[in-house]
């Protein structure tokens, strides 16, 4: 063998040929691994993250259609809402009525400094118009003087613009001033009056707090009450669908059990009548058997089927009895 692959490759034609070969195996080796292995992994993995996607969007498809996902995704929010944000920002009846209460508390006390403003001012248009008064006063006699002096002097007219001035003052003011007394004895009143009413809201809100904790521990303890006899309905009904499965189940291993065991049994009886058959058959054949002369159930069975195998009835012509006889 050796020498015929020494012979083979002795000849430049040969020689040649298997340089081509391999030079052209070289290359398919190489256009492989550089531009279809590339592709194939490449086809190979978008085929992996395809089969990926669609199992996940398959189980998400699942998820999202499941009436049981959206309940329990409603209680957690329920959940999260009661216990997290609910914490911070509880958006409930006495929240607001309470928040109502500190507006009241805020709107009072500024109604306090504000109406402090309005004494305030009343009390410095009082001390102007006790000045004006004053000034008025003193003008009018300084006028009466210089009249009883009988003197044709400028200062009379002077004082007595100023008469005029102070009695425009007091006149203009005064309106306002009465204002201001009637706003001062409006803010007292409302002053104390908020304070009153929102004393009694917060009683009020106390009360109404007492008694709707009580009436929602009573709801607490008579809903458990008729849970615990009742149940759930959303469960209930899963609990009913999962007795329904569980009863067709129960009933196909019933059925696959009944039918087994008639299965069995027509086996059984079969097999007992064959047994007895095969018995029967035995105890025939021990009859026939003849003990005190040469039997031969073997030689006996030959000659009883010679012509019952397969070439039943295939009669093989000796051609040459003739001859001897």
């Amino acid at each position: 063998m050796t020498e015929l692959k020494t012979n083979w490759l002795s000849e430049p034609k040969n020689v040649a040929t298997t340089v081509i070969g391999i030079s052209l195996f070289a290359s398919l080796g190489y256009a492989f691994t550089t531009y279809v292995l590339p592709w194939l992994v490449n086809v190979t993995w978008n085929l992996i993250n395809l089969i990926v996607g669609g199992v996940i969007l398959a189980f998400l498809l699942m998820l999202f259609t499941n009436k049981k996902f959206w309940r329990a995704l409603k209680y957690l929010s329920e959940f999260i809402a009661n216990y997290s944000i609910g914490l911070a920002i509880e958006l409930n009846p006495f929240a607001i009525l309470q928040a109502k209460i500190d507006q009241g508390y805020e709107d009072r006390n500024t109604l306090f400094k504000q109406t402090g403003r309005l004494k305030g001012k009343q009390s410095e248009l009082m001390d102007k118009l006790k000045e004006k008064e004053k000034e008025l006063q003193l003008n009018v006699q300084k006028v009466k003087i210089l009249q009883q002096e009988n003197t044709n002097s400028r200062h009379i007219d002077l004082y007595a613009n100023n008469v005029i001035r102070c009695r425009e003052y007091i006149d203009n003011v005064t309106p306002i001033v009465g204002d201001l007394n009637k706003l001062v004895s409006f803010a007292d009143a409302a002053y104390e009056e908020s304070g009153i009413m929102l004393e009694d809201a917060k009683l009020d809100l106390e009360a109404k707090k007492d008694l709707y904790y009580s009436v929602t521990t009573g709801l607490s303890a008579v809903s458990s009450a008729m849970k615990a006899f009742k149940g759930d309905d959303a469960l209930n009904r899963d609990a009913e669908k999962a007795l329904a499965i569980l009863k067709v189940r129960i009933g196909e291993k019933i059925g696959h059990i009944k039918s087994a065991i008639d299965v069995t049994s027509r086996f059984m009886d079969d097999k007992v009548l064959e047994d007895k058959a095969k018995s029967a058959q035995a105890i025939e054949l021990i009859s026939s058997f003849n003990m005190q002369s040469d039997f031969n159930y073997t030689q006996s069975a030959l000659d009883k089927n010679s012509d019952s195998g397969r070439l039943k009835g295939v009669n093989v012509p000796d051609r040459y009895r003739g001859l001897l006889d």
